[in-house]
């Protein structure tokens, strides 16, 4: 009977870190989700940007911003602003610099 309690208890802490490690895990998809709420929670347009998860090997210098890593970090979710609102900045910034 006590043989069976201590194993028991030697299998619950020998289990229990892949138990929380397991519970933790994040997917892409919804850290993807995360990130872009947290963007959308600081005033920027649904319309205005794009996350994109892509793999390490594949990431391009330039192409946006890395804002996350998922998959134990073999893939980064990178950030692109689109393009249509650098355009419409750039032209009232512009009016602006005519008056």
């Amino acid at each position: 009977m006590v043989k069976k309690i201590l194993l028991t208890g030697a299998l619950f802490f020998a289990l229990a870190p892949f138990a929380v490690q397991a519970s933790q895990k994040t997917t892409c998809e919804s850290l993807r989700e995360i990130i872009s709420q947290k963007i959308i929670d600081n005033h920027v347009s649904k319309e205005d940007f794009r996350l994109e998860v892509v793999p390490n090997d594949q990431v391009v210098e330039g192409s946006g911003k890395v804002v996350g890593s998922c998959d134990y970090g073999k893939q980064k979710i990178v950030y692109i602003r689109l393009s249509h609102t650098t355009g419409s900045h750039a032209t009232s910034d512009a009016k602006e610099a005519q008056k």
